[in-house]
């Protein structure tokens, strides 16, 4: 579910709304906080792969 969810995600503040709209769904659900953190932890990666896919890479000098 996560992933799909959370494949373009590129701010927290896109995170968080993804969170909110997630818990509307499923906080009556027993398993609700480990989704939460679970969806946190994917969010957090999926933002950090997408600035470091944004933030060019220098190359290395050769020694």
């Amino acid at each position: 579910m996560s992933d799909t969810l959370l494949k373009n995600c590129t701010s927290q503040e896109q995170l968080d709304k993804i969170i909110k709209g997630q818990e509307r769904k499923f906080r009556w659900r027993d398993d609700w906080p480990a989704m939460e953190s679970a969806l946190q932890a994917a969010g957090t990666a999926a933002i950090a792969a997408h600035q470091h896919q944004q933030t060019p890479e220098k190359p290395q000098d050769s020694v």
